[in-house]
């Protein structure tokens, strides 16, 4: 019971995390928009790859930590909160905020290179490293199971694909597109709800 709600808790505030767009989205959008669908779905599944990297030394990091200073577990939940509940605000912030999408076709790439370039784009943003770490750190049990920390990077991986996917296939039609940009600043303030939502929880249950 406690793996599931664990699992459950950190897939839900992920997900809502990667659909605030970010570099990541940017990326993806842009190449259904200006290629292709195959191209996009490449750049889909190099960013789950990257997400699931991230994942992975996320674990590693926080179980040496948690080892060290068990006091750790407190602070990180604090600060977890307040990332949460910032991240709202500026999701919330930029909901009216247009996404800027090519018009013309971008140079072909392989889809080699692609998965290359989004798994790249992933591992090097800042944002993604940082949420995986505070996110794990405030909704980790303490001593989490090996069930737990084995099932976490397939779950990633598959959160991760599974969402840049409907992005490829949705912006790489027009009229998926139109509706999606339309719908963007509801969709966008209502995930800041739920952000703000989750962040009041940890800290309500400090």
């Amino acid at each position: 019971m406690e793996i599931a709600g664990s699992l459950a808790s950190i897939l839900a505030v992920l997900i809502v995390g990667v659909m605030s767009p970010g570099p990541s989205f940017l990326l993806v959008a842009q190449t259904a928009v200006g290629q292709s669908r195959r191209a996009a779905m490449a750049s889909a599944l190099g960013m789950a790859a990257g997400a699931t990297v991230l994942c992975c030394l996320a674990l590693l990091g926080l179980h040496a930590l948690f080892q060290q200073f068990p006091r750790a577990y407190l602070v990180l939940k604090i600060v977890g909160a307040l990332y949460l509940m910032r991240l709202a605000y500026k999701m919330w912030a930029g909901a009216t905020t247009e996404i800027g999408l090519p018009e013309a076709q971008v140079p072909p790439r392989s889809p080699l290179r692609h998965f290359a370039v989004a798994m790249g784009v992933m591992l090097t943003n800042p944002k993604a490293a940082v949420q995986y770490g505070v996110v794990f750190g405030s909704f980790l049990p303490q001593h989490p199971s090996r069930a737990l920390v084995l099932l976490l990077p397939p779950c990633v991986f598959i959160m991760e694909a599974g969402w840049y996917t409907l992005v490829a296939c949705v912006l790489s039609a027009p009229a998926p597109r139109n509706s999606y940009l339309g719908a963007k600043r509801h969709l966008d303030r209502g995930a800041a709800v739920v952000l703000g939502g989750f962040g009041l929880k940890l800290l309500a249950g400090i």
